[in-house]
């Protein structure tokens, strides 16, 4: 398999712009260097200093990883999380980087890949409203991506795609957009301590305890494809989370990160991104308007619904939910001391339910490690679907995406729902169609196989 390098500044300079900026930027390397960083894993690109090769390091980022952690720092983080203020992170494209069709897709894919994780933080497409936090995307030359570690509890606020990967598949521009992404929210490199596991090459970025701390429940050891925040990639990537990525996701951001008040969010400003899933918490509920039931308009009462919904008691608690879209009418009822209003046609709507979401993403899932397995049945769900690659009708290679395969054996609309994937052998040979608005490609011999069903 041809490896693919995330870095695109091999051989940059060590060379400052002059000026302030050059001592700013000294300032930032020896704060790197103190905090454990190598030093010819430090460069300066164009004015900007960066490490691991793609992730640009700001004076304000450095000066936070020589601070002292408290605990133990026992995937890997930095010492820098995006903050609990921040619920809705609005990604915002550039003109140049719309005009690239497989660029503009996997940003699609990758803003869905992290949505359809019930994290409390979500992110939307630009631009729109309620953003409590923006990254812009940019593009440059070549095959890779950059972007740099928060600070000041906010995400990176950049990151760049090389125009070149958009002669590569939709699902691989998905993989580095959602890696770039992870490094903007605080995610290192997996393979951190040696980038020859995924690049073939390449030595330690160095951790020091503060600049790469292991997340509780992943792998401490990396391994080619284990992944998505691997250094580098492969032509083959999927874009797809692998369980170790889940994991830290929710170590990070999930309930045990912190999770936000519903009262923090603007439901209304998710209109349209149907299937977006968004944890929050409420405190001892008294009144507020409602309109709706199990389906409520989305100016409603998130925590009063969600009382209406038997979610939660009115004591309160942490829900999860569901952005729907707009209907054309809405029942009042009552239901547990709550009594919500009818309406007629409104634009959007939102479902509520307890903690846990009843199923877990098939993207969380990585089908290959079943392999063998046949006959193994994995119920999960999707989200909308936009599109993925897939080899193969009614009997897919296990490599491929799931829902976009779940959407072209008609088991499943392009606006997500739950499937069954039951494990395959492999076969000789698997045959492209077109079904669904999905066009799936012909293959020959591969290892391992899925079915799906409702």
């Amino acid at each position: 398999m041809r490896r693919l390098s995330m870095a695109l500044l091999v051989g940059a300079s060590l060379a400052g712009c002059g000026g302030d900026p050059e001592v700013e930027n000294q300032e930032i390397i020896s704060n790197l260097t103190k905090a454990g960083f190598p030093a010819n894993d430090i460069q300066v690109f164009d004015g900007a200093v960066y490490v691991g090769r793609d992730a640009h390091v700001t004076l304000e980022a450095s000066r936070e990883m020589l601070q002292s952690l408290d605990g133990s720092a026992e995937q890997y983080r930095t010492t820098n999380q995006v903050g609990t203020g921040v619920t809705k992170i609005c990604v915002n494209p550039t003109a140049a980087f719309n005009s690239y069709p497989n660029l503009s897709q996997g940003l699609d894919l990758a803003i869905a890949n992290y949505n359809e994780q019930g994290l409390r933080l979500t992110f939307a497409r630009g631009p729109t409203t309620g953003c409590t936090a923006n990254i812009s995307a940019e593009t440059t030359s070549g095959t890779g991506g950059q972007a740099g570690f928060p600070s000041n509890g906010l995400p990176y606020g950049v990151f760049y795609i090389g125009t070149g990967l958009d002669s590569y598949s939709a699902d691989v521009n998905e993989h580095v957009i959602t890696h770039e992404l992870g490094h903007a929210i605080g995610f290192r490199h997996s393979d951190y301590y040696n980038r020859s596991i995924s690049c073939g090459a390449g030595g330690d970025e160095g951790d020091a305890g503060v600049g790469a701390i292991h997340i509780p429940g992943t792998p401490t050891t990396a391994t080619v494809g284990g992944s998505i925040m691997n250094s580098c990639f492969r032509s083959t990537e999927t874009g797809e989370w692998t369980s170790s990525d889940v994991t830290a996701l929710a170590a990070l951001y999930s309930t045990g990160g912190g999770v936000a008040s519903c009262s923090d969010y603007n439901v209304g400003s998710y209109r349209g991104q149907n299937g977006t899933q968004i944890r929050c918490g409420c405190g001892a509920v008294g009144g507020g308007a409602v309109w709706g039931t199990d389906l409520y308009t989305d100016d409603s009462n998130v925590c009063v619904a969600a009382v209406h919904a038997g979610a939660i008691s009115t004591a309160g608690g942490t829900v999860v939910i569901t952005i729907q879209p707009g209907q054309s009418s809405y029942a009042g009822t009552t239901r547990n001391g709550v009594t919500t209003y009818s309406y007629g046609a409104w634009g959007g709507s939102f479902s509520v339910s307890g903690l846990t979401p009843p199923l877990s993403a098939c993207s969380s899932y990585n089908f290959v490690s079943y392999r063998g397995q046949n006959g193994t049945s994995v119920r999960c769900g999707c989200g909308p679907v936009s599109g993925g690659t897939v080899w193969g009708t009614d009997l897919y290679t296990d490599d491929s995406n799931a829902c976009a395969a779940a959407v072209h054996a008609g088991v499943i609309p392009a606006s997500g729902g739950n499937v069954s994937v039951t494990i395959q052998p492999g076969q000789s040979s698997y045959t492209g169609t077109t079904r669904n608005g999905i066009t799936t490609y012909s293959y020959g011999a591969w290892g391992g196989s899925f079915s799906l069903s409702p």
